[in-house]
């Protein structure tokens, strides 16, 4: 139990520091654009592809299984809108953020793990170069930008997903549905998505950056920097989105006739 507790101390104490020596690099951004924008690319763009997928897939589960439910009580009416709120305000992000994980967080942390391995990190700190200026600084930026417009993305393609579902396979009428979406989809939901974006995208960035950063070992150790990224990122994702979803406001799409 001491010994625990003592590792659970040792590991917050490293993570405040790891987390202050980056916020000071933050402003070194102008030096650092290119690697900035690298980091854009890989985490954004190239991301494009799995959120199409996995946002194509949960729209059209939802509009699969919203469809029978709502249809049990004559409700189908109700199916646009609310694709639409479970979307943009708790799916799109979470979801989305989940999948960036697998793809960017766990590579940025092998990354990082093999340079710091392989004493690459040793070497630049040796020819005066800031890693965490050079390495964390453009990959935690990215995340912040690139994060919100992946989840609003993933919103879009699982709105047209469901609609294609339950309009074109379970017979809706695409009027209602669309109807119902803009009713109850406003401003508020996606301020929910993009405010869960940014924070999960500094959320899996900094996790990734933190364990692979101070990996420490041999070629294991790049193993399990890669096994905690995913493991924490995706606990501290689904911890923070009740903490975000208690914490905004709610709006009242809801009392909408």
């Amino acid at each position: 139990m001491g010994e625990t507790l003592r590792s659970t101390l040792s590991s917050i104490g490293d993570f405040s520091l790891f987390f202050w020596n980056t916020t000071k690099a933050l402003g070194c951004l102008h030096k650092r654009w290119g690697l900035f924008l690298k980091q854009c690319e890989f985490i954004g763009v190239s991301s494009i592809g799995i959120i199409t997928v996995a946002g194509t897939f949960m729209g059209g589960v939802l509009g699969y299984q919203l469809y029978v439910s709502f249809h049990m009580f004559g409700a189908e009416a109700l199916l646009g809108g609310t694709i639409g709120v479970s979307l943009f305000r708790e799916l799109a992000p979470v979801m989305g953020a989940i999948m960036v994980t697998g793809r960017a967080g766990a590579a940025m942390s092998a990354e990082l793990a093999s340079m710091r391995v392989s004493e690459q990190i040793d070497a630049l700190e040796v020819m005066a170069v800031d890693p965490m200026e050079f390495l964390v600084m453009p990959r935690i930026l990215a995340g912040l930008l690139m994060m919100p417009l992946l989840s609003v993305y993933f919103g879009v393609i699982g709105s047209l997903a469901g609609a294609g579902v339950s309009c074109g396979i379970m017979g809706l009428d695409p009027s209602v549905f669309w109807d119902q979406y803009k009713r109850f989809v406003d401003p508020i939901d996606l301020t929910h998505c993009l405010v869960k974006g940014a924070v999960f995208g500094l959320i899996l960035t900094w996790v990734g950056c933190f364990f692979g950063f101070n990996a420490q070992g041999g070629a294991r150790s790049v193993g399990l920097a890669t096994r905690s990224t995913v493991v924490a990122t995706c606990l501290m994702i689904l911890l923070f989105d009740y903490i975000l979803t208690s914490m905004l406001p709610f709006g009242f799409a809801y009392l909408k006739i």
